[in-house]
């Protein structure tokens, strides 16, 4: 169990640290003490962390202090956790599989250099699942070390709900990231498809796979997101001037949800409504109604092909849940993938349909609360569909379910709509926790 499952917050948000950083506060140096301090008290019972060398993060706190003032970069002496699917140049990688123990690969992923040129303090690789799919590591839920963070990207998201960094990277294929930061009771954002670059991250599945990140609110999501894209816009969330638009669509996947995270999500538009908000409810039509299981035929198909040289060199050190998705995908035939791709496209042709003339679209961000650690890492169903749209979305902390842990609020823009989803966030965090 957590010393306090409403968890109190041992980290400021990431744009404030950042702020006592530029104007002299704080140093990299103390605020770097400060999470190896968290992480040396915490991680014998968390277990987020994957690999640690505090002598090469003392050697980026050296660089950071031989930069001028004009080029510390949007990040400067932030520490950020990564997640074990990022290639490290000093840093083994493993993908979370034994297979990789000790792989030193010879440069960074482009979003780990990015990481690195705006002045960012990477502290360590954060635990993945093998190969982002569904054999857990060894990470816990911090609010109830009985419970599972979520997966693919466990260490991250505990690694910043337990207050170790302000901010960490991960990925999604499925639900990688909205799932464990709901778990966790944190923000989640995964940016539309292709915004941040994938280039040396392990694929599982190259036309769904996204880079996701994670903070303790929305505007530390967005600063985290917009320096690894390059898109100075996302940095500081846009102020509404009138009240959102906002749809609850009744899809297949609302009736797997619990009755908690159905009302959770409810009482949020009852909230939005209370505000301002114009929300409506209306069932999502036809054409959307079997993206989850087309994701899943996309996913498997691909995993077979990234995957090819693990299936056939170290298919019996894989865990069964992959060795079947692998024989699975090696199964599916080129025209059912083709059909799978087509059926994606057709709905993305047809998205007005589905978000009529609403800016977002609101679901629970997962079934429920975070399962027993021993029931795995969760049901990705409630992101599948907006993953193979590669719509961005982005979950808030939104109140408790029966056990007293966390849920969360997933909401949805349009491809390419990235700002406008944060902003509309940032509103909705606002209206979550001030309540009228």
């Amino acid at each position: 169990m957590s010393e306090d499952r409403a968890f109190i917050r041992v980290l400021e948000p990431a744009q404030d640290l950042l702020a006592q950083l530029l104007d002299g506060k704080t140093t990299p140096i103390a605020l770097t003490a400060r999470c190896r301090a968290r992480i040396e008290a915490r991680d014998s019972e968390i277990m987020a962390w994957q690999a640690l060398d505090w002598n090469f993060v003392q050697r980026q706190i050296d660089d950071l202090s031989e930069r001028p003032a004009n080029a510390r970069g949007a990040l400067f002496g932030l520490p950020v956790g990564v997640k074990d699917l990022f290639d490290t140049a000093d840093l083994p990688t493993a993908y979370g599989s034994e297979i990789y123990q000790g792989h030193c690969p010879m440069a960074d992923a482009a979003a780990v250099a990015r990481l690195r040129a705006e002045g960012a303090i990477l502290i360590g690789k954060t635990v993945s699942t093998e190969f982002a799919y569904w054999k857990a590591g060894k990470t816990r839920n911090p609010h109830d070390q009985s419970r599972t963070p979520g997966g693919s990207s466990s260490g991250s998201a505990a690694a910043v709900a337990d207050g170790m960094v302000p901010l960490a990277i991960g990925s999604q294929t499925a639900a990688s990231t909205i799932r464990p930061a709901a778990y966790c009771g944190i923000v989640g954002f995964k940016p539309t498809i292709g915004l941040i670059s994938l280039a040396g991250i392990k694929a599982l599945a190259n036309s769904l796979d996204h880079v996701g990140v994670f903070a303790t609110d929305v505007t530390g999501s967005g600063l985290l997101a917009g320096a690894l894209s390059g898109r100075t816009e996302l940095m500081t969330p846009t102020a509404l001037k009138t009240p959102p638009r906002l749809a609850l669509v009744m899809s297949p996947e609302w009736e797997s949800a619990s009755q908690a995270s159905r009302k959770a999500v409810q009482h949020a538009a009852n909230l939005a409504t209370g505000h301002g908000a114009d929300v409506r409810t209306f069932d999502a039509p036809p054409l959307f109604a079997g993206l989850a299981e087309i994701q899943t035929t996309i996913m498997a198909y691909e995993a077979a092909r990234e995957l090819a040289h693990e299936r056939r060199c170290h298919f019996d050190r894989l865990s069964q849940p992959l060795r079947d998705l692998l024989t699975q995908g090696k199964s599916i035939s080129a025209t059912t993938y083709d059909d799978a791709c087509r059926q994606r496209d057709d709905s993305l042709m047809a998205l007005d349909r589905l978000f009529d003339d609403a800016d977002v679209l609101l679901a629970p961000s997962a079934v429920g609360e975070a399962p027993l650690f021993e029931y795995g890492t969760g049901d990705p169903i409630m992101s599948r569909a907006w993953t193979l749209l590669g719509l961005p979305s982005i979950t808030l902390p939104c109140g408790a379910g029966d056990n007293g842990l966390p849920l969360g609020l997933q909401i949805a823009a349009r491809p390419r709509e990235d700002e406008k989803l944060l902003a509309i966030a940032a509103w909705l965090e606002h209206r979550l926790a001030t309540k009228p």
